[in-house]
């Protein structure tokens, strides 16, 4: 059985329509066991039904970041309720990615949706040693050009690449429109080391694409 703990919401930004980042803040005892960038954990409200949300924020925080769709149960709750709930929250679990794996290496993190929040956990982590990494390239998938969470915190980070393809066009957009998959073999190297998150179709097409660029799956990590 998890331990529940209490945290609160101390902040929140409307995306897009029932697109939200919201942050927590957490008890050192959910805080210190967060060790690394992709975990998850659970949140529930009221001792109701528990949901599973992954984490956005870098390890070494007792702030929590989160980005959510709403929809019913918790989601809609977080997404609703006044600043200042409390909510239970438990420790952070899940084998993460293993961030030393890819040290010296390319380093290439693709993502889809509210995926997005378990990759800027790690883009949080690497930028604190970015010396350590090769290359860094973020290829992420978002519904339309109006649904980009953190867009200019992302294209501000030194020194990484950020590729964004929108499954809608808009008035405006010059990016691609389709699929991240279409990205890969513009950014695919021999060398790298890859850290994907999103639905099994995309992260199989993915993994394919990147065994034509040389890439073992040795070198390909899931966060769950």
């Amino acid at each position: 059985m998890s331990s529940w703990h209490f945290g609160s919401i101390t902040s929140r930004q409307i995306v897009d329509e029932g697109l939200v980042q919201l942050r927590l803040e957490v008890p050192a005892p959910v805080s210190t066991a967060f060790a690394r960038p992709g975990q998850f954990h659970r949140i529930r409200h009221e001792g109701k039904a528990e949901s599973m949300f992954a984490i956005a924020s870098a390890p070494g925080t007792t702030t929590f970041d989160y980005l959510i769709r709403r929809g019913t149960g918790v989601s809609e709750a977080l997404a609703t309720v006044a600043l200042g709930t409390r909510f239970e929250v438990t420790q952070p679990e899940g084998p993460g990615f293993p961030l030393d794996a890819a040290r010296g290496h390319d380093l290439l993190l693709v993502c889809t949706g509210t995926a997005l929040a378990p990759i800027r956990s790690v883009v949080g982590l690497v930028m604190k040693a970015r010396q350590d990494f090769k290359t860094v390239t973020l290829v992420q998938g978002q519904r339309s050009p109006r649904q980009l969470p953190w867009l200019e915190e992302l294209l501000e980070v030194p020194r990484i690449a950020v590729h964004t393809v929108v499954n809608e066009g808009a008035s405006g957009w010059a990016g691609p429109v389709g699929v991240v998959q279409s990205v890969i073999p513009q950014v695919a190297t021999a060398d790298t080391v890859a850290f994907l998150v999103g639905q099994k179709e995309m992260t199989d097409d993915v993994t394919a694409l990147l065994a034509r660029h040389g890439v073992p799956a040795s070198r390909i990590f899931l966060n769950v």
